[in-house]
């Protein structure tokens, strides 16, 4: 009797691009090596089949499998006719939806019609990821922190073991940002990132005045890149110590919102201006972090008419937690409305 093979697949991951799907491996239970052919069924429910891939006989040796360099030249590839199929065929990754993968096994030694090895599906409702955003230090910024620390947007929606990885290097004079960041010698080149934040490596010396860096980040799960950012310049450049500090500007809200993130230090500050009368200003907070965990008591904020600075104080606020994620929609007496994401550090 032929042994057992189960398939080892994570749709989340493998299950967005063609190639993914030959990410998968396979685990079988025989003592010795076998003949197998594999056929992979992606199905859509709003249209039906997309493709159908088909391995030829291939060995499968005891225990974990995983298929061969370019397996996929030698494939069958029969596509549905849908639109989803069509986007598959021509840019070779798959359009939300939801999915069913199955993956069938059968022996591969000429028997007709191929014994069953094993059969398994995975179902998944796939969604697009969110581009993954650099945050702090802004583009083309010029700052005066030596040590600064950076942050970026996570990647949404949320995979399980995502990690990221930053690259810092300076930028020689007439250089382009992509050719700084593959041929100069990175200053900081950290990888296992567990948050979309990384405070700056306390070994490292400090970065030099007058010097232009660029930084870039990367999200990826075991050996699978998910998303890439841009790749963002600043300048160290610290001001005279004669002039006087100036307290934290309010950034438009339109601006903060391109961004989509926020890092707060118990305050969430923004300038919106107000065409209409003086009324109430309609907000609320929901935790990213945990969905299920309602933020209750935010402070009244009085929107004027005309130019507004608006502070939301959040220090006191019982139902904030340190370190957690969240996001703000703020209705504006207009209509219309803005969400920020943001990170809330006491």
């Amino acid at each position: 009797m032929m042994a057992q093979v189960t398939t080892i697949f994570i749709p989340e991951l493998q299950g967005r691009t063609l190639d993914g799907l030959l990410q998968a491996k396979f685990n079988s239970t025989a003592t010795a090596r076998q003949r197998a052919s594999v056929t992979i069924t992606v199905t859509a429910a709003s249209v039906g089949k997309v493709v159908t891939v088909k391995i030829p006989a291939l060995d499968l040796q005891p225990g974990v499998n995983a298929f061969p360099a370019g397996i996929l030249n030698n494939a069958s590839l029969q596509f549905g006719d849908n639109k989803i199929a069509t986007v598959l065929r021509q840019a070779g990754f798959f359009a939300e939806a939801e999915y069913e993968y199955c993956f069938e096994v059968t022996d591969g030694n000429g028997h007709i019609g191929g014994m069953p090895l094993g059969q398994q599906c995975f179902d998944y409702s796939l969604k697009p990821f969110s581009p993954l955003v650099l945050t702090s230090p802004m583009d083309e910024d010029k700052i005066c922190e030596k040590r600064p620390n950076f942050f970026w947007q996570p990647l949404l929606p949320a995979i399980p073991g995502v990690q990221y990885r930053l690259i810092l290097t300076s930028i020689k004079p007439d250089q382009r940002k992509a050719e700084a960041i593959r041929y100069n010698m990175p200053i900081i080149n950290q990888s296992f990132i567990n948050g979309p934040m990384l405070y700056f490596p306390p070994t490292l010396p400090e970065l030099t005045e007058g010097q232009k860096y660029v930084w870039q980040v990367t999200a990826y799960r075991a050996d699978m890149l998910l998303a890439s950012s841009e790749m963002w310049e600043f300048t160290v450049k610290c001001k005279d110590n004669s002039v006087a500090v100036t307290p934290e500007s309010y950034r438009d809200i339109d601006d903060l919102a391109k961004g989509n993130f926020y890092l707060s230090n118990g305050y969430i500050r923004f300038a919106v201006k107000n065409i209409y009368a003086s009324s109430r200003l309609r907000y609320e907070i929901a935790s990213l972090t945990t969905p299920d965990k309602v933020v209750k008591h935010l402070p009244v904020i009085e929107l004027r008419n005309g130019q507004n600075h608006i502070e939301i104080d959040l220090t006191e606020n019982r139902y904030m937690q340190d370190g957690a994620y969240y996001i703000i929609t703020v209705h504006l007496p207009d209509g219309s409305h803005k969400q920020l994401r943001f990170l809330f550090k006491k």
